[in-house]
This record gives C-alpha cells, sequence and structure tokens, in this order.
C-alpha cells in the first residue's frame, strides 16, 4: 500500500538520522545544536522539509520534561538524553523517541530504564488486530504501579500515526477503540521524576493479524 510504504521510508529515515545523531553527540554540544543538525539531516537523507513535527532534545535533569521544549543546555558528561524525532515523507509521518546515556548513567535512572524498556516490551506483546487500546495502556500503568511509579507516567501509551503525527487511535485507558490491522500506532511509555530526569522509549508499529511489525529499527 502507498500508505504504509510512504509510512516505513519515513521511519528508515529517522532511524537513519538518530544513528548519525546518536554517534556525533559530544559534551558541550547544546541542545539546539543537536535539534538543528537533526533538522538538517532529515532532508539530507531524502525526508520532506516540512518535518512530521519540530524534533526535542533534552539532557540531564530536563529530561523529567516529557516534551521539552528544546533549550541551550549544554550537554554533559554522563547526562542522560533523549530524543525524540520523526521524518515525513510523501506527506506520511514517522515518530521515534530514544533515551541513553552519555558516558556512566546513574543508578536509579538505569534501573527506570530497564523497567520503561520491560513495560514497553509487554505492550508491544498485546498488539494485533481486536485488542483493546485501553488495555495496552492499563498494562503499563500496572507495571509500573507494582514499582510506585505509576504517578509519573503522566500521558497516554500512544497515539495513530499517518498523515498526521497523532491521530486516532489514542492508546489511553479512556478510550474504547479496537486495533485494527494495517492501524500504525506508537508504543512509548515513559516514566518522568522532577530533580532527576526521565526515561522514554517510542517504537512506531503496524497493527497486523496476530502481532505487529516493529517498523522502529534504531537500539534502545
Amino acid at each position: 500500500m502507498k500508505r504504509l510504504a510512504a509510512i516505513r521510508r519515513a521511519q528508515e529515515i529517522t532511524d537513519a538520522v538518530f544513528a548519525e545523531i546518536r554517534q556525533s553527540i559530544r559534551p558541550g554540544q547544546t541542545e539546539k545544536y543537536i535539534q538543528g543538525k537533526i533538522k538538517r539531516l532529515i532532508v539530507k537523507h531524502g525526508g520532506d522539509t516540512r518535518m512530521a513535527f519540530t524534533p526535542i532534545v533534552c539532557s540531564g535533569k530536563r529530561t523529567a520534561l516529557f516534551h521539552g521544549p528544546t533549550s541551550k543546555k549544554k550537554i554533559q558528561k554522563n547526562d542522560i538524553i533523549y530524543i525524540d524525532l520523526g521524518a515525513r515523507y510523501r506527506g506520511y509521518c514517522a515518530d521515534l523517541t530514544r533515551t541513553f546515556f552519555l558516558g556512566q548513567p546513574p543508578p536509579r535512572l538505569l534501573k527506570i530504564y530497564k523497567l520503561v524498556r520491560a513495560v514497553q516490551q509487554k505492550q508491544l506483546s498485546l498488539v494485533k488486530a481486536g485488542t483493546r487500546v485501553a488495555d495496552i495502556d492499563q498494562q503499563g500503568r500496572d507495571l509500573f504501579k507494582k514499582h510506585k511509579l505509576e504517578k509519573y507516567f503522566t500521558h497516554s501509551t500512544g497515539h495513530g500515526v499517518g498523515l498526521k503525527i497523532h491521530q486516532r487511535p489514542r492508546l489511553s485507558v479512556k478510550s474504547k477503540e479496537v486495533l485494527r490491522a494495517g492501524q500504525v500506532i506508537t508504543i512509548e511509555p515513559g516514566i518522568y521524576i522532577k530533580g532527576l530526569g526521565g526515561v522514554r522509549l517510542e517504537d512506531m508499529v503496524i497493527v497486523t493479524r496476530s502481532g505487529y511489525l516493529n517498523l522502529s529499527q534504531s537500539p534502545k
């Protein structure tokens, strides 16, 4: 399908840009500098000049802000960093978030990172046509609750992606929608603790009758 082929290509571009950015980040660079480089690389790799959304780069304690904004803060050694980016290709969007450490991770944040990754994997295992989106979101909240972190998961689990970066379905406990084969959605649990930092991991997948196809190839 034209729609899915374009979304796949948008995600391939997004993954390629993230790989290049991840290798080039150094202490002393500002979040704004990295954001600008992402914008240039998306076009260089074949993406539309109009991106899916403005890239978000946050580091250190600023990662507790789950949607930025990107600032002039300089990256420090051993910082935690998250980057949320998405190319657009022939009008169709991609979406990716990765959190990583520039050096030695603080023990508590590393523990949270491992938990968020485990929660995401559990939520992904529920994705298939016919699944209630509320059940996917609730699964994440239940797992975070076991670690007394549920109050720090402050957004829904994900959303649909297409010509718009945020479209139906919204993966929320309040939603009554059911997944359909061929839909493209994100799975993006996160924990954000003011004064410490935050972790979010976001993959974009195609829903199938028996499960999903993960379009996000950037390592975690």
